[in-house]
């Protein structure tokens, strides 16, 4: 069997601008945190001091306090009158209860999108997942450097955010497209916390593939269900209990 090899090589403390070069310092400062709050480091209950987070991140206050802003405006971080954000209980399960919420919307999403998504947005969507499952097939064939694993990780991240967005896009509910769009806000996240297996990658591009050809042929119910299977598949896949 082969061994399974892990596309989380950054170092925790990296920059996450690497994964996006557009992410602003108030961007970072936001993921670095929910991540410590993801994986316990600041856990249910901790009080969170801007001037100790900013010395500890390598920053000044003003992005910590913007920062710590947004995570009160999503929820995980909650402050009462006259005293200090904390973090709240629970808080470290957020990216598994935004994947319960996406089990709920991306399947109808998918349905809806069947009846109205364009052959030229098909084909589009068909070229990025050629494109990973040469890299795929790459891999099979012998390829398992480093740089390979890292171009078919990046090839696969971005049919993922293609995929899922695209059918957030046709179809035709805002305020479902918006939630979507809003959870997937979430994803790069949860791609930092943990790596992508070879494993992982092919069973994506599987699931994937079933969902494209259903939108291909207009065939809302086949979409549906292939989306909840594929969320399921990926809850299941997950190498940590807390990610996904």
């Amino acid at each position: 069997m082969k061994k399974e090899i892990s596309l989380l090589t950054e170092p925790e403390d990296q920059e996450l601008q690497q994964e996006d070069e557009s992410l602003s310092l108030v961007d970072e400062v936001y993921q670095k945190l929910l991540l410590r709050i993801i994986r316990c480091e600041l856990p249910g209950g901790t009080e969170l001091k801007s001037t100790r987070l900013a010395r500890e991140i390598g920053v000044s206050r003003t992005p910590v306090v913007q920062a710590l802003a947004r995570l009160q405006a999503d929820g995980i971080v909650i402050q009462q009158k006259n005293h200090r954000a904390v973090v709240r209980e629970g808080a470290e399960n957020w990216l598994v209860e935004i994947h319960e919420l996406r089990l709920l919307l991306e399947p109808s999403a998918a349905g809806m999108a069947a009846q109205h998504i364009s052959a030229e947005e098909i084909a589009r969507l068909q070229g990025m997942a050629a494109e990973v499952k040469a890299c795929q097939q790459q891999y099979e064939v012998g390829d398992q450097s480093a740089e390979h694993l890292q171009k078919w990780g990046t090839a696969s991240r971005t049919f993922d955010y293609a995929l899922h967005l695209t059918i957030a896009d046709h179809c035709g509910n805002l305020p479902i497209s918006e939630a979507i769009h809003k959870c997937w806000s979430y994803k790069r996240v949860s791609y930092s916390a943990a790596g992508e297996t070879p494993e992982i990658m092919t069973r994506g591009l599987y699931d994937h593939l079933v969902l494209l050809d259903a939108l291909k042929q207009h065939d809302a119910e086949t979409a549906a269900a292939a989306m909840t299977m594929h969320l399921r598949n990926a809850s299941r896949m997950r190498p940590d209990r807390l990610i996904v």
